[in-house]
């Protein structure tokens, strides 16, 4: 039996559908407000189970008997407001389920992290597993909650625990137009004009699900790998979205200066009514990526090939429609 984290997700239902295809049985988590349109296909083959990562009592329960867990379950948010719980989710819920794995003798973990939380370069020199962390990195809330809650892992594993960290990049998929990276088809479905100039490092859900697997089957541990297919310019993310989807393609290109200067004006909106910022600070960083990552230890490691881009555009454009029209 092994235990998945943040199944109901967007790379949780997919690591679920894979792992399950491949003959494991599965036990999952899930809240009272959960959202289970992600896992209908799949909601009866799963032994779910009403709990939470910072539930530590019912997380014991939920982890008794189980030989490995997956722990994809994570908090992501720009707003600078949502920082104190996202810290609490992603770092203090990734240090209960490496506690009680250690407690419980659990033979394998593997930890869903993000390539924020990798870092980054201002050369042109691709980023690797081996970059270190510096003030310069300038994270963002969500990449240091992610960069502490590895620590943890790491710390686990100077414990003993068997682990593994796998750092995916933007992760495409049909999940749900409201949340994460799913927005960015939202985003041009409602032919949006703006763009900026940086650069987005991309991969396909199903990718890093059959990445998972492969290190779970054959429980890779004290490394991290980075999943990423290749990078590609925000411009060309959005064209390709906007050819799949038969939209107006964004074509206003906002400078980073510009977004800078938005984001004060915005941050003052928000003191004034309460609202979320629609342009933070936070939003500013990842609009002014230029950096890449290197995807060759994974693809050595586990001799994964990524899909292109078009391949994936397409599938999430055809996948997203069917949903809309049932």
């Amino acid at each position: 039996m092994h235990l998945v984290t943040g199944a109901t997700g967007l790379i949780g239902s997919f690591i679920c559908r894979v792992l399950l295809s491949s003959g494991y049985s599965l036990r999952a988590i899930k809240r009272k407000e959960s959202n289970m349109d992600l896992v209908a296909d799949i909601q009866d083959q799963i032994d779910w189970v009403e709990s939470d990562v910072l539930d530590v009592s019912s997380l014991r329960k939920t982890m008794q008997g189980v030989k490995g867990v997956v722990h994809s379950a994570a908090f992501i948010s720009y707003d600078s407001r949502d920082e104190a719980y996202m810290q609490k989710v992603n770092v203090e819920g990734t240090a209960n389920v490496v506690n009680i794995a250690l407690a419980e003798g659990v033979s394998h973990v593997l930890f869903v992290s993000s390539v924020a939380a990798v870092g980054k370069k201002s050369s042109a020199k691709q980023v690797d597993e081996t970059h270190t962390i510096t003030v310069a990195d300038e994270l963002t809330g969500y990449a240091r909650s992610k960069w502490l809650a590895e620590v943890e892992v790491w710390r686990g594993i100077a414990e003993g625990l068997p682990a593994v960290i796998i750092n995916p990049s933007l992760v495409l998929g049909p999940g749900d137009l409201d949340r994460s990276s799913t927005q960015v088809f939202k985003y041009i479905q409602e032919e949006r004009r703006f763009y900026t100039d940086g650069v987005v490092n991309y991969v396909d859900v199903r990718d890093v699900a059959e990445v998972a697997k492969r290190i779970v089957d054959r429980k890779l541990v004290n490394e991290r790998y980075i999943v990423s297919a290749e990078s590609i310019t925000y411009k060309q993310l959005f064209d390709t979205i906007a050819r799949a989807m038969n939209k107006r393609a964004p074509g206003i290109k906002v400078k980073v200066p510009l977004i800078k200067w938005m984001s004060r004006v915005d941050k003052i909106r928000t003191i004034l009514t309460g609202q979320k910022p629609l342009i933070s600070d936070e939003l500013v960083q990842v609009a002014k990526n230029r950096h890449t990552y290197d995807n060759q230890k994974i693809k050595e490691t586990v001799d994964v090939h990524f899909r292109t881009l078009d391949e994936t555009i397409q599938w999430c454009s055809e996948e997203l429609a069917k949903k809309q029209r049932y």
